[in-house]
């Protein structure tokens, strides 16, 4: 079916028409009828389907008043007038015309050109009153009037020679060729009409859109659920009076959007994003678009769990590392600034320090947070597995290889943060490799010549020196620089000092919840050995200790002796046990058993390990030794008071809290004050 329809005035148009679309191959529905009647055909073509209407002179304006279709008008051209000209000249006398202002400038050279002037009448439009243009026309003189139908007609009524200015080829190729180009854009906008039709009704987002006087002119079906507006209620109207609280028409007077808002539409809570239109520097309409928080949280853990599945995620935050000690709190404030920016970050520390958990809240507090979060260790792999693991492999890389390829870590971890810990023990080659990732941001499969682009901040750690590696060459110094742009050193434990009480109470906490039982207290004297244990394997060994002090122990308090079990420290033997100075263990307060004359002096770590040296302040004699029972009690007291104090200190004075994190009660803390204040 054709969708361009020709409303000719008079039937040699007519002919034109049909001639010229068929040289077009235009599917063209040609028509007679002028004035009214051309009207009445246009209205029942558009009826029909039809998309765009091409017509001439008064008959084409009337059409454009009444249908709301694009119209195209068949101009008049240079030689249609010529034509015209040279038959009005065979009336001779003066040649005048009535036309519109289109028509009439464009006299102006063709009058040059004949070397003759018109006689001209400026119609405003094409339903101004001819007959005055005509009457003015003879009284200037004129003999012949030239124009179109309705022009010359009128000027045979005041006994005027007139000649129609009739339209050629030229003109009719030239509408065609416009009402091809409308009907064209027309599609075009209709598509995206549509396109945008099923964005607004399928979308997720209530989507509200106005004008710049505030009143509605988008409602889609989601901001009707909302709201219990039906858009035909509600487009047209003030925002204000639908949706009080949506407050979009500020924006019309700050042109400034505003992100993230908190609004509530309806009976419903929504997280709203409001953006002005702005053109040529002023406002002219804003855009709301909203979504349920409610629906949001839930969208927010399914790509949770679906990342948690996969092990993208980072489990910790600065909340979850404990410690209160200033080396602790130095390099907890040191990782905060480094996480807000996206250079590369170097942990060392020593095994079992925690460089992992700074790893994860350097991530979760930086701006890549919502990005994937990527662990290795580069010493739990071979060189060959790590190598497939980090940068994946393409199908057929070798034998095994999963149907496919499979992407590598740096891939998944797109956007957001890998963490290669123990990178020194990555071997030189895969060191080249990595080198090329953080200076090119391309990695390229296992298998495959295709580059694939990444965005991925490093964050590494190690418990070796790398400069003395790099020294040794066993550690591309390139890739040092290159890693080592933010550097953080993580404490051990054994310089954290009371932290190790808090990591100590924390875990037997956690282990003791999980066995469904109360947590014992540690006495003081436990604490002490505890404090004085240098933790080789750091927090990692700590809540290893703390996890078998959870099966063992079922009294409300931990002894000394207790503690030192699980820590495998050794008591030597005694020649009679329970006799104070003779290598056995006496009785302290309350019962309690802790370390007295033969004391815990030794450490054994099994063989080819250090033997007690420095553990509870005894001699190293190379195994078992044995000490002055007096003095060792002594020690014992005063380590016991030293601890207390600095507890107090700590704690500003409060006795309770300060018992409560030495593991006795007041009445105890109470008594070893008084007895620190009598031996002092």
């Amino acid at each position: 079916m054709p969708e361009i329809a020709f409303i000719a005035p008079y039937e040699e148009l007519a002919h034109i028409a049909q001639q010229v679309s068929r040289d077009l191959g235009l599917d063209l529905a040609v028509h007679v009828a002028r004035m009214e009647e051309g009207v009445g055909l246009a209205r029942e073509l558009a009826l029909n389907g039809y998309q765009v209407m091409v017509s001439r002179g008064v008959t084409a304006w009337l059409i454009q008043q009444a249908i709301d279709l694009p119209v195209v008008d068949v101009p008049i051209g240079g030689y249609d007038i010529l034509r015209a000209y040279y038959q009005a000249k065979q009336f001779g006398g003066p040649i005048g015309i009535a036309d519109v202002p289109d028509v009439i400038q464009g006299l102006e050279s063709l009058e040059t050109i004949l070397g003759e002037s018109f006689l001209k009448y400026t119609l405003k439009d094409q339903n101004e009153d001819i007959r005055n243009g005509i009457l003015a026309l003879k009284e200037a003189g004129a003999e012949v009037v030239i124009g179109k139908i309705a022009m010359a007609r009128e000027a045979r009524n005041f006994g005027l020679n007139s000649v129609i200015i009739t339209s050629g080829k030229e003109t009719v190729y030239q509408a065609l060729k416009e009402a091809q180009r409308v009907l064209q854009v027309r599609h075009q906008e209709k598509r995206r009409s549509e396109q945008l039709k099923a964005i607004l009704d399928f979308a997720y987002d209530g989507i509200i859109a106005l004008d710049e006087e505030g009143r509605i002119t988008v409602f889609n079906p989601v901001a009707e659920k909302f709201s219990g507006w039906k858009a035909a209620d509600a487009i047209g109207r003030p925002v204000t009076e639908v949706i009080p609280a949506a407050q979009c028409h500020i924006l019309l007077g700050t042109g400034k959007p505003e992100l993230g808002e908190l609004l509530d539409i309806g009976n419903t809570r929504v997280v709203a994003n409001r953006v002005p239109i702005v053109v040529d520097g002023r406002p002219v309409g804003v855009v709301t678009t909203f979504q349920n928080i409610t629906s949001l949280q839930h969208l927010e853990h399914k790509v949770r769990r679906r990342l948690a599945g996969r092990g993208l995620v980072a489990r910790y935050t600065f909340a979850d590392i404990l410690g209160e000690s200033p080396a602790l709190k130095e390099a907890v404030q040191l990782a905060r600034e480094y996480a807000a920016v996206h250079s590369t970050v170097l942990i060392h520390g020593e095994t079992g320090s925690g460089k992992e958990m700074f790893a994860h809240a350097i991530h979760q507090a930086g701006p890549r947070r919502e990005g994937p979060f990527v662990a290795i260790n580069c010493a739990a792999l071979p060189e060959n597995l790590l190598e497939s693991e980090l940068f994946g492999y393409a199908e057929g890389a070798f034998t095994g290889a999963r149907k496919g390829g499979k992407p590598g870590l740096f891939e998944l971890a797109h956007e957001g943060t890998i963490f290669l810990d123990e990178i020194g023990e990555m071997s030189p080659r895969l060191q080249a490799r990595v080198l090329r990732v953080l200076e090119e941001g391309e990695i390229m499969r296992l298998g495959d010549d295709r580059i694939i682009p990444v965005n991925v901040r490093v964050i590494a750690a190690t418990h070796r020196d790398l400069p003395q590696m790099v020294k040794e060459q066993v550690f591309r110094e390139d890739l040092y620089y290159r890693i080592n742009v933010l550097n953080l050193e993580v404490p051990p434990l054994r310089q954290r000092g009371a932290d190790i009480l808090l990591l100590a109470e924390h875990f037997l906490e956690e282990f003791c919840r999980q066995l469904q039982r109360p947590a014992g207290r540690l006495t003081a004297a436990a604490a002490a050995i505890l404090l004085q244990y240098s933790w080789p394997g750091n927090i990692r060994e700590l809540r290893n200790c703390m996890e078998r002090l959870s099966l063992r122990c079922h009294a409300p308090e931990i002894s000394a002796a207790e503690v030192a079990l699980v820590l495998g420290l050794e008591l030597p033997a005694s020649p009679a046990a329970g006799t104070p100075g003779n290598g056995g263990r006496r009785n302290g307060p309350q019962g309690e058993n802790y370390p007295g004359a033969g004391g815990v002096t030794t450490v054994n770590r099994g063989p080819g390990r250090e033997t007690g040296s420095n553990q509870m302040g005894g001699e190293n004699a190379g195994g078992n030794t044995k000490e002055n029972p007096e003095a060792l009690a002594g020690q014992v007291s005063t380590l016991e008071r030293g601890l207390i104090k600095r507890i107090l200190a700590e704690t500003g004075g409060n006795k309770a809290e300060a018992a409560r994190r030495l593991g006795i009660s007041r009445t105890t803390l109470w008594r070893k004050l008084k007895a620190g204040d009598k031996g002092a």
